[in-house]
């Protein structure tokens, strides 16, 4: 397992301390984590070591390097939450908090021009007027008339 991947499982481990103690649901889970996840011997005994003085989350999260698993660690820091039924006060913070950090390191101007550039694709009357099923008569026809009675409209929706 990468290091990315593997210190995403350390915070989750971490998080079902958040709250002072251990629940019985929570213990499971990491049992089961430790049983099917496949950690090489050194990173298990980090994570058993971590069990017992388990890192802070704050800590641990540059090391979670890549994106997906950054939006997976507060996802999953969710689930955690709800294990015990029981949503304390600073689980909600700590998830709050792992959420403003992996937020914070999203390039949001970037992605606005990668969402409108898709948006403009869309538009287009070639992906307006497709025809998904090719040996449908009537579907190629009433697309065709569509696009005779709406020409245009599509390619730049602001006019």
């Amino acid at each position: 397992m990468d290091d990315s991947k593997f210190n995403l499982w350390r915070a989750c481990f971490s998080f079902c301390f958040i709250d002072g103690f251990l629940d019985s649901s929570e213990q499971k889970w990491i049992e089961d984590k430790l049983n099917t996840l496949k950690f090489s011997d050194d990173q298990k005994k980090t994570l058993m070591s971590d069990l017992k003085s388990p890192p802070a989350i704050e800590k641990l999260l540059p090391l979670i390097t890549k994106p997906a698993d950054r939006g997976f660690l507060v996802n999953n820091l969710r689930q955690l939450s709800k294990l015990d039924k029981v949503l304390s006060a600073s689980e909600n913070q700590k998830i709050q908090a792992v959420q403003q950090a992996v937020i914070s390191k999203i390039d949001m101007v970037g992605l606005d021009k990668i969402i409108e550039a898709d948006e403009k694709a869309s538009y287009h009357e070639d992906e307006v007027y497709k025809v998904h099923n090719k040996s449908s008569y009537i579907e190629s026809t009433f697309k065709s008339l569509l696009k005779i009675l709406n020409p245009g409209d599509y390619k730049f929706p602001d006019k």
